[in-house]
């Protein structure tokens, strides 16, 4: 998570390539603005499940997101940017992270 800030115009394609060159296996969820650590704290609660589900927690407040990459892995994820402008969020999930892997999707007119 070496980039904390991402701007996009609203309402535009977006393609977006996370890789993973870390040991610990990682994820990027794309989330509704005010809610990643809502969404990190439903991850770290489905435990031992959370690893079957790329500890992804079923809610309608992520808008896009790659599975759990381990080391060396990337995957690269489309989407519509939302209409709204905002600051969305962006999180790893995996139990833990998202207190520091985190950051901003800003979403412009």
């Amino acid at each position: 998570y070496d980039t904390r800030e991402l701007t996009i115009k609203a309402g535009r394609n977006i393609k977006l390539t996370f890789a993973n060159p870390d040991f610990m296996p990682h994820n990027l969820l794309v989330v509704m603005p005010g809610s990643s650590v809502e969404i990190g704290t439903a991850a770290m609660s489905m435990g031992a499940e959370g690893f079957d589900k790329d500890f992804r927690p079923e809610s309608d407040k992520i808008l896009a997101g790659t599975r759990m990459l381990d080391n060396g892995q990337e995957q690269t994820i489309e989407f519509t940017a939302p209409a709204s402008p905002g600051n969305y969020e962006f999180l790893c999930t995996f139990p833990g992270h998202f207190m520091l892997m985190k950051g901003i999707l800003k979403v412009v007119p």
